[in-house]
């Protein structure tokens, strides 16, 4: 029978005891232990947390400095833009009064202050297959609209036989050429394709506005495709 004071419980509350205290030192160091882990993980996430704002302060400076050069870009394409509306205005003046003395020296060239400005004849890959530029201007600084008809014809020889083609009616889309309506200057452009037999000579370009006289203007044909090779070198870099 178990009694208080026997050798069997004083045993048994020292066993009591001794698990007692091995749970509160494990409790204890347990508990340092964690404590520990968490300080650390925080010094971790502290760490991780400064090299984020350092990553950010870079990321605000590096924005800073594009924000920097694109301003001074878009400062320098609005001077761009300036000079070049002022080179533009500057180059019409002198189109209008080149054309002026043009009238002059060559009345043949422009009638009832309608002018050729310029006339590209250019190759293509597709052989016999040719692309033309016809840039009218108006000479007179005139509020009105002009309106007029044009024609671009090739002479030649086709076969045996002396021929002249209209290259309008060669034209894709032919129906939409050969009459202009325009203010300042007008713009006429498409590809053609000549016969196969067919040896071009002279391109004659014919311009008539209104009721008075036309402008006849002649081209030679090697002349054009020259120009129109030295143009595609020049823009390619070749010199």
């Amino acid at each position: 029978m178990f009694s208080v004071g026997s050798p069997m419980s004083v045993k048994t509350w020292l066993v009591i005891a001794l698990l007692c205290l091995a749970a509160l030192m494990l409790g204890y160091y347990g508990g340092n232990a964690r404590i520990a882990h968490s300080n650390a993980h925080a010094e971790r996430l502290a760490e991780q947390n400064q090299s984020l704002y350092q990553q950010l302060d870079q990321l605000e400076y590096q924005r800073n400095i594009l924000q920097v050069e694109l301003d001074v870009e878009r400062a320098a394409g609005r001077s761009i833009q300036a000079d070049l509306r002022h080179a533009l205005e500057e180059n019409a003046n002198i189109t209008r009064e080149l054309a002026f003395y043009q009238r002059v020296v060559s009345p043949e060239r422009s009638a009832n202050g309608i002018g050729i400005d310029s006339f590209v004849i250019a190759p293509t890959p597709n052989e016999n297959r040719y692309y033309f530029r016809l840039i009218l201007l108006q000479l007179e600084r005139a509020q009105q609209r002009v309106t007029g008809d044009y024609k671009i014809s090739i002479r030649g020889q086709q076969g045996t036989e002396s021929a002249e083609l209209n290259v309008l009616k060669l034209a894709e889309n032919h129906e939409q050429l050969g009459a202009f309506n325009m203010s300042y200057f007008s713009l006429h452009e498409a590809t053609f394709e000549l016969p196969a037999d067919f040896q071009p000579q002279t391109v004659v370009v014919t311009v008539a506005a209104g009721r008075g006289e036309n402008i006849e203007q002649s081209f030679e044909w090697s002349l054009l495709l020259n120009n129109a090779v030295d143009a595609a070198a020049e823009l390619s870099g070749t010199y």
